[in-house]
């Protein structure tokens, strides 16, 4: 027992060789039987060595060893055993348990990426077409994996969209990068095809951007959408485009406003007139509407064309420059072949402001404009004036008159030093009457002026009374020589002593109102003779033409009558309303016209 006991001990202390392999459990258990059938030492001594003991844990280890308990329990025992294939099963579970959140990381950032991919491309799709709707029928640049509204024009003169989508424009204009050319792109285009060799013209009155984005070369020519600008403004912008395409042949001029088409084009129109490219206007807009519009509509409002062919009378005229602007008198206007539903309320202005407005006149602020509008004589006729007054405002170059009318307003914009003193417009010339609900065809509107040097016209019944008091109380010689002289006076003073005469319906030549072409007339007549050698002829003459100053004067008292019942007529029209507008209806000398004298005719 004593030699049992001391051959163990040494057994039990002694460790197994790292190197030694576990047996496996069947071969153990055989080994132990034939041991133990054999001697009982051997048998003792073969079992002793099959024992494993657990080994101390480092402190290191301790904690990874008791954080792999609860997820390799199963694998330490299976090793513990000695089975091989739960050590490769076990590796593979902690491969896979230290793999599993990298891979699921990586799932989901798949996942997401091509969500950003697909919504991506779904809003640049989206943009693509938002930006070709909003382009409409322009020409877009489509070349070289860029798609912008630009059109060359020429070589070295381009069109083109606002350019938006920086901060810099405002937050419309930064919104409008989504729809409109981006700033980024239409940049990278310049920097790409002309480098250094660009210079942008901002035509926008409500857009502006940083300059520093093309590298300073922006100049602003700023005036409203859908309107005109200031007519010396054409020449200013012409001056600089063409001072700087002479500077380089490989200059360019890019133009734009908001959309890039109408005032684009009036400014580049006027530029192809300056470099005569073309002789006329009219040869200039037809190529840029081809060019910048696929069906050939860009530049098509009435004003604005106006304005390209007040510049090439400018160039052809008046040596390139612009007339100071001509003092007039607005007078009134009358409206021909007018519908029922036309009685729009009256605005006036010019780039400094508002100038007359029927909505805010003492005389017509508290009417309807079915009460201001007079209707005359003649059928389809309306007449609007002041009386009592020079007229509506006084003007001098460019003016707008602007018609609200609740089928829809139109307007339209003139200079003073580029149009006559009368002036009539068919609906062809008037913006935006094309868009009206109610079509009134053979519509027109007549704008009458009057040169105005600031003094208060006389008006045409005290001179007429004073004509025939002089003709009366001298003789026939003498007061023909002073009818001539007043007939100068009136050619040379043109409205101010014409009055209201300057509605008149007569179709002289010199536009001389009837009266006075007869008074002409009966001078003429004087004279002849007076220069006549026979005796009898003079006193013949002298006779016949006391005969006719006798029948004036029978005809004066006659129309007199005639207007007072046409005043008590006008008076008596019905939903009036104010004291006003029977002032304006009592005046005949306003609304006459010599529309009675038109009407027998006819």
């Amino acid at each position: 027992m004593e030699s049992e006991s001391t051959s163990s001990s040494p057994q039990l202390s002694a460790k197994p060789s790292d190197a030694e392999a576990p047996k496996p459990i069947a071969s153990q258990n055989n080994n132990s039987a034939q041991n133990t059938s054999k001697t009982p030492a051997s048998t003792i001594s073969s079992w002793a060595k099959t024992l494993n003991f657990p080994q101390p844990v480092a402190p290191g280890q301790q904690g990874s060893t008791v954080g792999d308990a609860g997820t390799s329990s199963f694998s330490r025992f299976a090793s513990g055993l000695g089975l091989s294939f739960t050590s490769k099963a076990s590796a593979a579970n902690d491969r896979a348990g230290s793999n599993s959140p990298t891979t699921q990381s990586g799932v989901f950032e798949s996942i997401t990426k091509g969500l950003i991919d697909t919504s991506l491309n779904a809003v640049k799709a989206v943009q693509v077409k938002a930006r070709h709707a909003v382009s409409q029928n322009k020409r877009r640049y489509q070349e070289g994996g860029f798609d912008l509204d630009m059109t060359y024009i020429t070589e070295n003169i381009i069109a083109m969209g606002f350019p938006a989508g920086d901060m810099s424009s405002g937050f419309f204009g930064y919104v409008e990068g989504f729809y409109r050319n981006h700033m980024e792109e239409v940049i990278k285009f310049f920097e790409t095809h002309h480098q250094g060799k660009y210079k942008v013209y901002n035509l926008c009155s409500e857009r502006l951007y940083d300059a520093s984005l093309f590298g300073g070369k922006v100049a602003s020519f700023p005036f409203d959408d859908h309107n005109c600008p200031p007519i010396h403004l054409i020449k200013l912008f012409c001056l600089s485009a063409y001072s700087w395409l002479k500077e380089d042949i490989l200059n360019v001029v890019v133009v734009h406003c908001k959309a890039g088409m109408a005032r684009t084009g009036l400014m580049i129109c006027s530029l192809l007139l300056f470099l005569k490219f073309f002789p006329t206007a009219e040869e200039c807009i037809n190529y840029y509407n081809q060019k910048r519009c696929i069906d050939g509509k860009a530049l098509i409002l009435p004003s604005q064309i106006r304005y390209v062919k007040y510049f090439e009378r400018i160039l052809t005229q008046f040596g390139g420059e612009a007339p100071p602007g001509r003092r007039c008198m607005l007078r009134g206007f009358r409206f021909h072949k007018c519908s029922s539903w036309i009685r729009p309320s009256i605005t006036i202005s010019s780039h400094s402001g508002i100038l007359f407005s029927t909505k805010k006149h003492p005389k017509t602020k508290d009417l309807m404009p079915e009460d201001f509008w007079i209707r005359t004589q003649r059928k389809g006729i309306m007449v609007f004036a002041l009386p009592g007054e020079p007229g509506l405002t006084e003007l001098a170059g460019d003016f707008k008159i602007y018609f609200h009318d609740h089928q829809g307003d139109f307007y339209c914009w003139l200079n003073t030093s580029m149009m006559e003193n009368r002036l009539i417009l068919d609906v062809s010339e008037l913006d935006g009457f094309d868009k009206r609900k109610l079509p009134s065809p053979g519509f027109k509107v007549e704008i009458v002026m009057v040169d105005y040097d600031g003094s208060v016209p006389v008006k045409p019944k005290a001179n007429g009374a004073s004509k025939g008091k002089d003709l009366r109380q001298g003789n026939i010689s003498s007061s023909s020589e002073g009818t001539n002289a007043n007939l100068n006076k009136n050619k040379v003073s043109g409205g101010q002593n014409r009055g209201d005469d300057v509605f008149s319906d007569s179709e002289g030549e010199d536009g001389t109102p009837s009266s006075t072409r007869s008074q002409t007339r009966a001078s003429q007549t004087a004279a002849a003779g007076v220069d006549s050698s026979s005796q009898k002829e003079q006193i013949a003459n002298l006779t016949h033409n006391t005969e006719q100053l006798s029948l004036r004067n029978s005809d004066t008292k006659n129309g007199a009558s005639e207007n007072k019942s046409e005043t008590v007529e006008r008076a008596a029209i019905p939903n009036l309303g104010s004291s006003d507008i029977k002032a304006i209806a009592a005046d005949a000398s306003v609304f006459s016209f010599g529309d009675d004298e038109d009407y027998e005719s006819e």
